[in-house]
């Protein structure tokens, strides 16, 4: 695993190692480090929420039953799209 450097930590990084954020996997350091980064960059802020609601969706539509999809997917959207 990697280090990272605040210093040079770039929003493609972050892109990058969203999903080990999000499971957290990867070092303590290496967490604050991205956390040091969202916490002056907005749009990077922005990308890890929607990477993490998008994980919390798909969770809730793969334990849905079947009947239960199309709506749910129509929530979401009608959500997105205000």
């Amino acid at each position: 695993m990697r280090v990272l450097n605040p210093a040079t930590l770039t929003c493609a990084e972050v892109v990058e190692l969203v999903t080990e954020y999000l499971g957290n996997a990867m070092s303590a350091e290496d967490r604050v480090r991205i956390e040091q980064h969202l916490l002056v960059c907005p749009p990077c802020t922005i990308h890890v929420g929607q990477v993490r609601t998008t994980i919390e969706l798909m969770a809730r539509l793969r334990d849905a039953p079947s009947a239960s999809v199309a709506p749910a997917l129509v929530d979401v959207f009608r959500r997105w799209k205000k």
